[in-house]
């Protein structure tokens, strides 16, 4: 073999060799910027509620995604009102149903096997639809909430401390601003909310959208204010101790999308 037959083979194993990696390098190129697309299907009845923890939104979703998986790191609710007052709730907590368990008892009917965490990331993978119950909740109203909170819970613990007597706290500033809170911060009225469900996904900088719309009537209003006193109660018991037994009784209402 000559010398420049010698170069030519060497070349084209080198070639070889190049080829071999460029198919790879190729593929990671394009899995780097192919990008997810997105489905985000809503359930048509909603869980709307008022609680120690706040304004409630809660709501089923499925997803689905084409062209590569997606990692779910986010997902926001803006809750526009007919009046145009907009409300801002974050995820919190989504919850999984793994099976329905069928008990004896027929008048227990079937129970249902659910895991719930708060919120973190969930991974959605192609060819695959997923389903959650999601929770939203307002993050200031938890701000404002931890704030009150502990300034109640120091002027109770000087009273505690000091001889006054718990009528003394009953009728302290801070403890007053705290059960006041909870009205002061409802935020559901009657007429029409339309939501837009933003989810955000690892390496997307837009996020992905849903639209939906419902209305509340004066009847589940009501309903929901209950919540109000509820809350009130809670805050109450858990100083004064009058009733060790009280449990909340937290009031939903479930209002069904409208196009």
């Amino acid at each position: 073999m000559g010398t420049h037959n010698k170069m030519d083979f060497y070349d084209s194993l080198a070639v070889l060799g190049a080829l071999a990696w460029l198919v790879p390098l190729i593929s990671w190129i394009r899995n780097l910027l192919l990008k997810p697309n997105l489905s985000i299907i809503s359930h048509k009845e909603l869980e709307i509620g008022y609680s120690i923890d706040g304004p409630i939104l809660n709501i089923n979703l499925a997803f689905s995604v084409e062209k590569k998986e997606a990692l779910i790191k986010k997902i926001d609710i803006i809750l526009r009102h007919e009046n145009n007052e907009t409300h801002q709730f974050l995820w919190d907590w989504f919850e999984e149903q793994f099976l329905q368990m069928e008990i004896s008892d027929p008048d227990l009917g079937s129970m249902p096997f659910k895991k719930t965490q708060k919120a973190i990331a969930i991974k959605v993978l192609t060819d695959t639809l997923i389903e959650r119950k999601f929770g939203f909740q307002k993050e200031e109203f938890k701000e404002a909430y931890n704030k009150l909170f502990n300034s109640t819970n120091e002027i109770y613990n000087n009273i505690y401390q000091s001889s006054a007597g718990i009528d003394s706290f009953k009728i302290s500033k801070e403890y007053n601003e705290f059960l006041d809170y909870f009205k002061n911060s409802f935020i559901w009225k009657v007429g029409k909310y339309s939501a837009k469900i933003k989810v955000y996904i690892e390496h997307v900088v837009k996020p992905f959208e849903h639209d939906l719309n419902f209305q509340l009537t004066n009847l589940e209003l009501k309903g929901l204010e209950t919540n109000i006193n509820t809350c009130q109660k809670t805050i109450k018991n858990h100083y004064t101790k009058e009733d060790p037994d009280y449990k909340a009784d937290w009031k939903l209402v479930n209002p069904y999308k409208i196009e």
